[in-house]
């Protein structure tokens, strides 16, 4: 499954967000953004839990204020 979490996140966290998540497993890359987010990082998981321990991780992240998770269909 592959999903992009898009995420809010508190400040000047960015920086430090950006990194640690880069280092979650799991995590294929990793992005600084304009506009409504300031972090999208694609993720990839076998599964749902998988999927959603992921997400876990990532919203644990000091800085983080909110997500959204779009999960990618192939049509």
């Amino acid at each position: 499954m592959e999903a992009f979490i898009l995420l809010s996140v508190r400040g000047d966290h960015t920086k430090s967000a950006y990194k640690t998540i880069t280092r979650v497993s799991g995590v294929k890359s990793v992005y600084a953004v304009t506009g409504m987010y300031d972090i999208i990082a694609h993720v990839e998981s076998d599964d749902m839990d998988t999927l959603g321990d992921l997400i876990s991780m990532v919203r644990t992240v000091d800085g983080v204020n909110q997500t959204v998770t779009c999960v990618a269909l192939h049509v």
